[in-house]
């Protein structure tokens, strides 16, 4: 539409004006047009109206502000932010009738490489360049592959229909693209997924640096696509080990060394996510003494810098090093680490290694990683973490100290684990108590929780009747004395409910003369409590 009330001569010829005014080679230049650019991909233009040489919009930015663009005299254009000068909403605005003649990465290209943009006829490529070439890329080359994967986001960038999809269209029309170009070998196949599993997961991170997206997107929209993209990873690399890997993937492994680095420093976000995936990379394809000697002289090095920045990947680092010592089972150089340098929020970074460990049922190493989990735990709950992150590694570590306590035949090692992490540890404890019958510590977990009798589960209570007749009595004698001190007709009730169990339980244990002596000391306790005693007798739990 617009196209049709703008002539595409004054549009590129309002190009070459910015282009002779914002010089690419001054840095506060290069910043508002990437702003714009930004604005412009985040679709934050609208009630765009033109005249024959003229275009007035709005921008949304942190307010709205309203931009006259002036195509003849591009300095004579206005915006009502405060900027003196052509600001980032008047070159948002631009781009996005730019758009409507030509491809916006081509007036950013010759902008940056300060060719003329009205020539209309250099944007016009030769017949001969639109033929696809023999090869998309070379084999056996990981820079080959990698210009591959930037030649291929450029063509899907320029084509993005709607800057609101960003994220869904990167994972659903790119990474299939490249997907569907990955090499017809079997296990060279497989690594080009991981490649471009990464190279997608890195590309994430950047737009995410760029577009600066809601916590609502960051949860809810973005983090499945980052899960499958891990998931994806694994899938390849397990379908990797069912062939003979080739020589000729050990230069691109060499090369991945760099590569996979990118995870540890390319956003701020995802940072669990980013250390998951650095870490599974490792363990299955880099594990070579050469490579973590590369890699540890560089973390060690770089560490050094970024401790004195801020935003900092210290811990990214830190974390990355713990890697390399893992790989060299120097678990107690890990331990102190993690002692002495990192928070207890570090502690799940440690689980992939615990993984690995189980796998190889590596039982003598294990042991290690039990009583530094066990010693660890406390810190950890009492933390300022989010409840519900606290609750899921509580039990994922109960998770593995189970199976390490069912291998080596020590199953008190468990309950110990379940007594140390309470009360994040409720769920498996409650479930291990009734599971070996020991009811009286059921029942004494119940009243350290604070649970009342209303809040179990009846059919638990029923069970523990039937298979341990007695054992409930403390716990429903406290009960109604709470329900009796509430003082109102529905307490009163709810006592009346529970003195029927009671006489039930002492039947069972034909103990008859127990109950009459313990509900005619009650009523004659509480004779004062009319109410109460007319409850008494509506249960026929006593007479006149």
């Amino acid at each position: 539409m617009l196209g049709r009330e703008l002539s595409k001569e004054l549009v590129l010829g309002a190009g070459e004006q910015i282009k002779q005014l914002l010089s690419h080679k001054d840095e506060e230049n290069r910043n508002v047009v990437k702003k714009g650019l930004i604005l412009y991909r985040q679709g934050s233009i609208y009630n765009v109206s033109t005249t024959s040489h003229s275009v007035s919009a709005k921008v949304q930015d942190v307010t709205s502000v309203q931009v006259e663009l002036d195509l003849e005299d591009f300095v004579m254009s206005t915006c009502t932010c405060p900027g003196t000068s052509i600001c980032r909403h008047q070159l948002a605005a631009f781009l996005y009738v730019y758009a409507s003649v030509d491809r916006v990465g081509t007036f950013v290209d010759l902008w940056k490489e300060e060719k003329p943009i009205d020539d209309v006829l250099k944007h016009v490529r030769k017949a001969s360049s639109l033929l696809k070439p023999d090869k998309d890329y070379e084999d056996y080359s990981l820079a080959s592959w990698l210009s591959f994967f930037d030649r291929e986001y450029d063509v899907w960038y320029e084509e993005v229909s709607s800057p609101n999809q960003l994220f869904q269209s990167l994972f659903h029309h790119y990474y299939s693209a490249l997907k569907k170009k990955a090499p017809k070998s079997p296990e060279m196949r497989q690594f080009f997924i991981v490649q471009a599993s990464v190279t997608v997961f890195l590309k994430i991170l950047q737009l995410i640096n760029e577009t600066k997206p809601t916590d609502y997107m960051l949860q809810h929209i973005i983090y499945p696509y980052i899960d499958q993209l891990i998931d994806n990873v694994q899938v390849a690399i397990s379908e990797m080990k069912r062939y003979a890997l080739p020589f000729a993937l050990d230069p691109l492994l060499v090369d991945s060394v760099e590569r996979f680095r990118e995870l540890l420093i390319t956003s701020k976000h995802y940072q669990f996510e980013r250390s998951n995936l650095y870490q599974l990379l490792w363990i299955e394809l880099l594990r070579r003494d050469k490579f973590i000697s590369i890699e540890r002289e560089w973390l060690e090095e770089h560490l050094k810098e970024e401790t004195k920045k801020e935003p900092s990947f210290a811990v990214e680092m830190e974390t990355a090093l713990m890697h390399m010592d893992f790989l060299q089972s120097r678990d107690e150089q890990i331990f102190e680490t993690l002692r002495t340098k990192l928070s207890p929020s570090a502690l799940p970074f440690t689980f992939h290694w615990v993984e690995d460990i189980l796998k190889k049922k590596n039982w003598k190493r294990l042991s290690g990683w039990v009583s530094y989990m066990m010693e660890s735990s406390t810190e950890y709950i009492n933390s300022p973490l989010p409840f519900e992150e606290k609750r899921q590694v509580v039990r994922y570590m109960l998770q593995f100290i189970k199976k390490y306590s069912r291998a080596t035949n020590d199953e008190r090692l468990f309950e110990r684990a379940c007594r140390t992490m309470l009360p994040l540890s409720y769920a498996e404890y409650h479930d291990f108590l009734l599971d070996k019958e020991q009811y009286k510590t059921w029942i004494e977990l119940q009243a350290l929780l604070g649970f009342s009798l209303d809040e179990m589960d009846t059919y638990v209570l029923k069970e523990i009747e039937k298979q341990e007749p007695g054992v409930l009595l403390p716990l429903y004698v406290q009960t109604v004395q709470h329900e009796i001190k509430m003082k109102t007709r529905e307490n009163y009730k709810m006592a009346v409910r529970y003195l029927k169990r009671i006489k039930a339980q002492y039947k069972k244990l034909k103990r008859e003369e127990v109950w009459e002596n313990y509900i005619l000391q009650l009523a004659e306790e509480h004779k004062r409590l009319r109410a109460f005693k007319e409850e008494l007798k509506k249960g026929k739990l006593i007479h006149d």
